[in-house]
């Protein structure tokens, strides 16, 4: 990965995770699943992502593109926008958590997410013009926000069955069965980023041109991104479904570490590649 494709690639794993998990949050306290402890948790990390994801992408330079990669910069002002309405609402969303308002908290969750849904989009399109299509950016990074955002949140709601051995089991089995579906879905995509061409393939006249299938990154990715979370979330789903909590958050540590792993990887073969993978 070129160096000047980092502060992209920090930017939008760090959307992905802050609007993932705000969204996850928002879910399963509309369902009344969760405590208002945990709630004012996440909303404290969710928030210093936030802010990290707007000041990351505020000093990356205008330049219309990324080493070979080109960006589509009509979209990067329209993406600054939403990422700073994001980052504003943010900062009420943890403020009425701070001062126990949970029916703000609720209704500035859904806002949170909806402006959050926006950043995803913007960000898409501003790298879409290489890939396969703007359909495949734009879910690439939908999905990606899904899959980041319910490993989070299932990680730490994990730690709340280590205080109380009296919450109900439903809410962490329903979070790893999100995690699951979420990363199959991502396998799906991620098949078909890696068959369908791109329209724009970046040639980097310094580099040597390494097919995809002979690239040891795509296979890490394929591997550690995507087969060793799925196998280990269905763990966690199913040591969560015996109440051996203790395990399952064990489990989601490393399903979290993975995922990001797998991020980390997609993005930079996507800015070397222009592969949605």
């Amino acid at each position: 990965m070129d160096s000047s494709s980092l502060p992209y690639t920090v930017a939008i794993l760090l959307i992905e995770i802050s609007v993932g998990g705000v969204a996850v949050l928002s879910f399963f306290a509309w369902r009344g699943q969760i405590t208002s402890g945990y709630v004012k948790a996440s909303c404290i990390t969710i928030t210093p992502l936030a802010c990290l994801a707007f000041l990351t992408f505020r000093i990356i330079s205008g330049h219309g593109n990324v080493d070979s990669y080109l960006l589509d910069l009509n979209w990067k002002q329209p993406t600054n926008f939403t990422l700073s309405i994001f980052f504003v609402i943010s900062l009420f969303y943890v403020l009425a958590a701070l001062l126990d308002k949970y029916r703000w908290v609720y209704y500035l969750g859904l806002l949170l997410t909806f402006s959050g849904f926006f950043c995803l989009v913007s960000m898409a399109m501003l790298i879409a013009p290489p890939t396969w299509s703007v359909f495949g950016a734009v879910a690439s990074l939908i999905i990606g926000a899904l899959v980041c955002g319910s490993s989070l949140m299932s990680m730490m709601w994990g730690h709340w069955y280590l205080t109380s051995g009296q919450l109900p089991k439903e809410p962490m089995v329903q979070m790893s069965v999100l995690v699951i579906c979420v990363l199959i879905l991502q396998a799906l995509l991620v098949c078909c980023g890696a068959l369908i061409t791109p329209r724009i393939e970046p040639i980097d006249q310094s580099s040597i041109i390494i097919d995809l299938s002979q690239n040891p990154a795509f296979w890490l990715r394929i591997t550690v991104g995507l087969i060793f979370p799925l196998i280990l979330s269905v763990l966690a789903w199913r040591t969560a479904r015996i109440r051996g909590m203790m395990s399952a958050t064990g489990l989601l540590y490393l399903v979290l570490g993975t995922v990001l792993a797998g991020e980390v990887l997609a993005r930079g073969l996507l800015f070397t590649t222009a592969r949605i993978v």
